[in-house]
């Protein structure tokens, strides 16, 4: 097993110019990358990436430290079928396509009749986008929207801002110009804070909802204070 396994640790540490212990925690988070043979897998999956993608060395180290799923999937089968529907429907070129990849590369793995395309759809019809061109300008600021719910995270969401802004309208434009305000937890977040904002006779406006979205447990806890010392 030794003889099996230390020439594939030491492949991976040469080929991704990393050291012993980021390798080690590539294979904690993905044991079965052991199982896999360089030569027919792993080489062939790192050079299509970097290839596919045009990424230097220091890049494609980058996306598989992100993702090391990415080393067992089957280039023809999942991952090029999805960046070529994902390049093609929303128009991006290739440094774009780059982009995105590069900060949520869990797009070359998520089904595109079960995940993307309804989402593509939704985003469309829901964010009032007329083209591709739209949901595309969207997805290049916050990327994980893809593995969003539409069910439990994008369409309570929106409500949440639309009814707490009390325009609908002024909800989806907020949400187009800063779609990172669907990555918040609704009941652990966004709800309690609107409440405690709400007690406190805040105005709540686009500002307010930033804040409240965004803020981190310290700055809140800060401001709320503030707020209360000043009644």
């Amino acid at each position: 097993i030794t003889d099996n396994i230390e020439p594939k640790l030491c492949y991976l540490q040469e080929r991704l110019h990393l050291n012993q212990t980021q390798v080690a925690k590539i294979i904690s988070k993905q044991p079965t990358i052991l199982c896999m043979n360089v030569e027919s897998k792993l080489e062939p999956n790192i050079s299509w990436l970097q290839e596919r993608l045009n990424l230097t060395d220091a890049q494609v180290s980058k996306i598989i430290w992100k993702l090391p799923q990415l080393l067992t999937y089957s280039t023809s089968d999942k991952m090029e079928p999805n960046l070529d529907w994902f390049q093609k429907v929303l128009k991006l070129s290739n440094s774009q396509t780059q982009k995105i990849v590069m900060r949520f590369p869990h797009i070359l793995y998520y089904s595109v009749e079960d995940n993307m395309k309804p989402t593509l759809t939704w985003l469309k019809r829901r964010l009032l986008l007329k083209h591709n061109s739209e949901v595309a300008t969207v997805i290049e600021k916050h990327q994980p929207l893809f593995c969003y719910s539409i069910e439990t995270n994008l369409e309570p969401t929106l409500d949440f801002y639309s009814k707490a802004i009390g325009d609908k309208n002024r909800a989806i434009a907020m949400l187009k110009h800063d779609p990172t305000l669907f990555g918040f937890s609704l009941e652990k977040r966004l709800k309690p804070r609107l409440k405690q904002a709400k007690e406190l006779e805040w105005d709540i406006d686009k500002g307010t909802l930033g804040r409240i979205a965004k803020y981190t447990e310290l700055r809140w806890n800060i401001t709320v204070g503030n707020s209360v010392n000043s009644l």
